[in-house]
C-alpha cells in the first residue's frame, strides 16, 4: 500500500504544470461498436457470470450427499438416542427421527442443504435463458459475420446449461423424494401403539414395518417387475441409489466444465476480435 502511494506520489510530482492558456472547446467523440461487441457486452457476459456462479453452487453439492450417505449409515437423531421403541433406556442408533418419518437429523441438515441450493441455481438458469433467447442473438443483427459468431456462442453457452439443468434435476428430484418419502412415512412409529389388537377378538390392524420402506417410491407404488439392483451379481456388495446419484451429479459437473471451456474458445476469439477494433470517430463541437 506505501508502495502504491509513493508511486501516485510521485506521478503527481513529475507531471507538468498546465500553462495558462485558454481552455480548447470540448471535442465530441462518436463511438460506433460493432453488435458482436455489443452482445459480448450486454448479454453473453452476464450469462457467463451467472453460469460460474452455478458452477460454485452445484460444486457444494457432491459434499452433501457424501454426508447424507454416512448420515443413514453412521447418523443418530439426538432427540431419541438410546430410547428403545417402547420408550425405556437402551444402546442401539434409529435410522429415523422419531416425529419426522425416515430420516435423522444428521440426513435432514443434508437435505437442507441440497434445498438451499435449488433456489439460486434455478434463478440463474432462467435469467442465462432470458440473456441468450435475446432479438439480437436470435433474429440476428443484420451483420453476417458477427452474427455467425453470436451464434457458436450461443449454442455452446446452450449446451454447458443444459447439463447444469441436468445437475439441478438431480438435486431437486432428490430432495422432493426424500421430503414427500419423509412426510409419507411420518408417525409410523406411533401406529403400533395407537392400533393395538383387539384382545376379545383377536382381531386387530397390523402396523405397517418402516424397515420395509422404500423411500426412493415415495408416494408411488413400486413395479411389481422391478428388478433389485442389490440382487445383480456385480451389485450386491455396497449398493446404494445414492451413491449412483452421486456418481450422475459428478459426470454432469464433468461434461459442464468440457462444454463451458468450448464455449470459453469462442467467447476469447470474438473478444479478441473487438480489442482489435477501434471504431471511433472525433468531430468537432460546434
Amino acid at each position: 500500500m506505501r508502495a502504491l502511494c509513493a508511486v501516485a506520489a510521485a506521478l503527481v510530482a513529475t507531471a507538468p504544470a498546465l500553462a495558462a492558456t485558454p481552455t480548447p472547446p470540448p471535442t465530441i467523440y462518436r463511438v460506433i461498436s460493432r453488435p458482436l461487441c455489443s452482445e459480448l457486452h450486454q448479454h453473453i457476459a452476464p450469462a457467463i457470470g451467472m453460469m460460474l456462479q452455478n458452477d460454485a453452487t452445484i460444486k457444494k453439492s457432491p459434499d452433501l450427499f457424501s454426508q447424507f450417505n454416512a448420515s443413514a449409515l453412521y447418523g443418530q437423531d439426538a432427540g431419541t438416542a438410546g430410547i428403545s421403541s417402547n420408550g425405556t433406556q437402551g444402546g442401539g442408533e434409529t435410522s429415523g427421527d422419531a416425529a419426522a418419518g425416515t430420516l435423522n437429523s444428521s440426513q435432514n441438515i443434508a437435505l437442507l442443504g441440497m434445498e438451499n441450493l435449488i433456489r439460486p441455481i434455478a434463478n440463474n438458469i432462467i435469467a442465462i435463458e432470458t440473456l441468450l433467447d435475446t432479438p439480437a442473438l436470435l433474429q440476428g443483427t443484420g451483420q453476417p459475420d458477427d452474427d455467425k459468431q453470436l451464434q457458436v456462442i450461443r449454442e455452446q453457452l446452450l449446451k454447458a446449461l443444459a447439463t447444469q439443468n441436468a445437475s439441478l434435476d438431480i438435486i431437486s428430484g432428490f430432495v422432493d423424494t426424500q421430503q414427500m418419502a419423509d412426510l409419507q412415512h411420518a408417525g409410523e412409529e406411533y401406529i403400533s401403539n395407537i392400533a393395538q389388537p383387539d384382545v376379545k377378538t383377536g382381531g386387530g390392524t397390523p402396523a405397517p414395518d418402516p424397515l420395509t420402506t422404500n423411500p426412493n417410491y415415495a408416494g408411488l407404488p413400486p413395479n411389481p417387475y422391478d428388478i433389485d439392483l442389490a440382487n445383480v451379481p456385480g451389485l450386491t456388495l455396497g449398493y446404494n441409489p445414492v451413491t449412483r446419484l452421486l456418481d450422475a451429479l459428478h459426470w454432469t459437473m464433468s461434461q459442464t466444465a468440457d462444454r463451458e471451456n468450448a464455449a470459453a474458445k469462442a467467447v476469447l476469439a470474438s473478444a479478441a476480435v473487438c480489442r482489435n477494433v477501434q471504431l471511433v470517430s472525433p468531430s468537432p463541437a460546434p
